[in-house]
């Protein structure tokens, strides 16, 4: 499973790959960058974390199998 992070940075979102936080694409909104998540994993499951009012959040996308914690 891939984890991915979107953060805020100079004025736009930021989708980073977790691991090493390589900066993949920007945007003015979140939902572009989700669509490349599902893209670049190909509909299979991947994690989007972000910061939230009550802390970091994570965001499921794609399609996980039955037997995979969620």
């Amino acid at each position: 499973m891939d984890v991915f992070r979107i953060e805020f940075m100079n004025g736009a979102w930021t989708l980073l790959k977790a691991h090493g936080y390589k900066p993949l694409l920007t945007a003015h909104d979140q939902a572009p960058l989700i669509e490349h998540v599902l893209a670049l994993t190909h509909g299979q499951g991947a994690v989007i974390r972000f910061v939230a009012e009550g802390g970091v959040r994570e965001l499921r996308v794609g399609a996980f199998a039955d037997d995979e914690p969620g």
